[in-house]
C-alpha cells in the first residue's frame, strides 16, 4: 500500500534516493547484515527483504537475541532463554525493522502509513568527523503500528544526517541518531558513523558501522535458533 505523501515530501525522499545511488540500485537490495560496533558490545542485524529480521547483541555477559520470521517474533527473555511471540511483531521488532527502512529508503513509500514535509530548519549534526549548523529539510514518517520517524535531510548533499523517534503509545527511550560518514558499498551510499544522543543520560555514543549487502541469506534462516545452536 502506497504511503500518503504530499509532493514536497515526495521531492525530498526522491532527492535522498538518488543522492545515495537511485532507485534502480535500492530495488536490487534483497537482504543485508550490518554490523553495529559499541563502545561495550556489538550488534550484528540480518534483514532480508520483506518481511524477515534478526539481531544478536554481544556484551560481555551475554547474548541477547530477537527476531521475525516473516509471521512470529522472538526474543530473549530476562532470563536469558528464547521465547516465542506467535503471530505478532513486537514492538522491538518493528522498530528494528523501520530502522533499516530508513537507511534504505525505498521502504517508506510502501511501508509507511504516510511521509509528510514540515519544512527546512537549522540544525545541528555532523559532517565529516564535524559538527555543522545548516539548513536540513525535515520529513516526520508515520508507520500503521504507531512508530513515528523524524528525518532530517541535509539541503545540499540531500543526504539523511538526523533522525528522531518515538512510539504513539509504547514507552521508547528518546534518542536521536546522527548520520555522517558515508561510503559506497555496492555502488550504495550507507553512512559509516552513527552518533546516538541519549537524551535521558546527556551523553553521544559513537557507533561503527560496517554493512554486506545481497548475500545470500535464507528465509529459513530467521527461525527461531533451537537451545542446540543457541549453545
Amino acid at each position: 500500500m502506497a504511503a500518503i505523501m504530499d509532493e514536497k515530501a515526495r521531492a525530498i525522499l526522491e532527492a535522498a534516493i538518488e543522492a545515495v545511488g537511485g532507485r534502480k540500485r535500492l530495488q536490487r537490495v534483497t537482504d543485508m547484515v550490518i554490523t553495529a560496533t559499541h563502545a561495550l558490545y556489538t550488534d550484528t542485524i540480518r534483514y532480508r527483504s520483506p518481511n524477515r529480521i534478526s539481531r544478536e547483541s554481544r556484551f560481555p555477559w551475554g547474548v541477547v537475541r530477537i527476531g521475525y520470521d516473516g509471521t512470529s517474533s522472538w526474543h530473549t527473555n530476562k532470563d536469558g532463554k528464547l521465547v516465542l511471540e506467535e503471530d505478532k511483531k513486537i514492538p522491538a521488532v518493528q522498530w528494528l525493522f523501520h530502522k533499516v527502512e530508513v537507511l534504505l529508503l525505498l521502504p517508506l513509500e510502501t511501508e509507511a502509513r504516510s511521509v509528510e514535509y514540515l519544512g527546512g530548519k537549522n540544525a545541528y549534526y555532523f559532517e565529516d568527523g564535524e559538527t555543522v549548523r545548516k539548513v536540513a529539510d525535515i520529513l516526520r514518517v508515520t508507520f500503521p503500528d504507531g512508530w513515528v520517524f523524524r528525518l532530517y535531510f541535509a539541503r545540499d548533499s540531500k543526504l539523511l544526517v538526523k533522525s528522531e523517534f518515538r512510539h504513539t503509545s509504547h514507552q521508547s527511550r528518546y534518542v536521536e541518531r546522527f548520520f555522517t560518514r558515508y561510503k559506497k558499498v555496492r555502488s550504495i551510499l550507507f553512512p559509516r558513523r552513527v552518533y546516538e544522543y541519549n537524551h535521558q543520560s546527556g551523553r553521544f555514543t559513537r557507533v561503527k558501522i560496517d554493512y554486506e549487502v545481497n548475500v545470500g541469506l535464507k528465509r529459513r534462516s530467521f527461525k527461531m535458533p533451537s537451545a542446540k545452536e543457541v549453545c
